[in-house]
């Protein structure tokens, strides 16, 4: 059985559930050394505020009694227990947790309702395989809005989800912190990208798709309403007739009032109010000032030094161009210009413990387009070309994959520019790779 696309439908499936296997059992295997607890868990900081939605409502009612003060400590303090209110305040989205439900609830059929506080080894191994799960479930459903738009050989794909996975932050996102909302973000972005390129104005279901992986891209992220904009913009451009039906802006409105519904609820409950900024004095106080070269280019969690395959982007945009997308390039490079100063004007722009520029990460998806064209491109003078730039960008990429499994989870550098520190880091990752 092939798809349309000339694929075998039953080798994608296998190659995506070995995938999945694999990189669950890596996880695994990697993650058991951090049990929760310890400040190098995947329960910790940010991810802790992501995750508590889950056990804070369905064993806490988000009642602050019955959750001690030692537990907000061995997670990493983020969240609040106001004990006068008894709330617990969390200031993150909602959006992530929306998406680990159903690993948390695999967890609890097995430990059993509320019998622990939520941060066992149980829930940590489905929140992990979680994280690999919408990973490669990206993969595939981007493959086949590519192909869509762009058919290529069968090699192409994974040539690119190689490079954008192991060439960019994106796989330390998915392994090692998978409670970060970065792999949910790239997910939702996805499957939105996915159904605006395969189903809007054919299929009614996929239209509500599109509606609902907005909404909750919005919900995770409120930023990346600049990358839903590229999408709108290339509806635009592409299918102007959608964007007049009052039915799609209607079926917006109903996903945009399901999916939010939790968090107006939750901060209604916690707050008493129905909108609430929670990020409190965190801004974008540097908006005068932006950091935009330290964000882009500094060993300090900068872009580049931690994401070359974005060293192919400006030469797939030439490819963009010349196969007639000329809008879409102008539209992701204004998305991403304004996506990098308003990151760069956050009163953080390392962003704390990070590896790379982390808010960039689910604009892969718009940038792997690019790199799929470059990489699609026929005739002799593309493969001659190829031998040249394909095989170092792919050794680059292996020892990104090994400096990420290698990361002390902070930079651990005397500043901003030290590069001493950075590539340190980048020969333990060589060593990881050595036999």
């Amino acid at each position: 059985m092939k798809s349309r696309f000339g694929w075998n439908t039953w080798s994608v499936t296998l190659v995506a559930i070995a995938t999945f296997l694999f990189f669950t059992a890596t996880s695994w295997n990697y993650h058991k050394h951090y049990p929760p607890g310890d400040w190098e868990s995947d329960f910790w900081a940010d991810a802790t505020g992501y995750y508590m939605y889950l056990p804070g409502f369905f064993c806490h009612g988000f009642h602050a009694a019955g959750i001690s003060d030692s537990l907000m400590h061995a997670t990493g303090d983020a969240y609040i227990l106001d004990r006068e209110k008894d709330r617990i305040m969390d200031k993150y989205s909602i959006g992530p947790a929306l998406l680990e439900l159903p690993g948390y609830l695999i967890a609890e059929g097995i430990t059993g309702r509320c019998t622990t506080n939520g941060f066992s080894v149980v829930h940590q191994r489905t929140m992990e395989a979680s994280g690999v799960f919408y990973w490669v479930l990206s993969l595939v459903l981007l493959s086949l809005a590519l192909q869509r738009l762009h058919p290529a050989a069968w090699w192409v794909p994974l040539i690119v989800f190689a490079l954008i996975t192991f060439g960019s932050n994106l796989f330390y996102y998915v392994l090692r912190m998978p409670g970060f909302a970065h792999v949910y973000s790239f997910f939702t972005l996805t499957v939105a990208f996915y159904t605006m390129v395969t189903g809007l104005l054919k299929d009614g279901r996929r239209n509500w798709l599109f509606s609902f992986a907005c909404a909750l891209t919005l919900l995770i992220r409120p930023t990346d309403a600049i990358a839903l904009a590229v999408l709108h913009g290339w509806l635009l451009w592409d299918r102007p007739g959608i964007l007049r039906k009052w039915d799609f802006w209607l079926r917006h409105l109903v996903a945009m009032l399901v999916v939010w519904a939790p968090q107006l609820l939750y901060w209604r409950f916690v707050h008493g109010s129905w909108f609430v900024y929670s990020y409190g004095h965190e801004s974008f106080v540097n908006w005068r000032h932006p950091f935009i070269f330290e964000f882009l280019f500094a060993p300090w969690n900068g872009w580049l030094p931690h994401a070359p395959v974005v060293l192919l982007v400006p030469f797939g945009f030439i490819a963009m161009y010349r196969a007639g997308m000329k809008k879409q390039v102008w539209m992701i490079i204004a998305a991403l210009a304004i996506t990098v100063y308003l990151c760069a004007s956050w009163w953080d722009w390392q962003f704390g413990c990070s590896y790379g520029s982390r808010p960039l990460v689910q604009y892969l998806v718009l940038l792997a387009l690019p790199v799929w064209l470059l990489l699609a491109n026929q005739g002799s003078r593309a493969w001659l070309s190829r031998r040249y730039w394909l095989p170092p960008l792919l050794l680059l990429a292996l020892v990104n994959y090994g400096v990420m499994m290698k990361f002390p989870n902070c930079f651990f550098g005397e500043g901003t520019w030290d590069w001493g520190t950075y590539g340190r880091n980048i020969m333990n990752g060589v060593n990881m790779l050595l036999p």
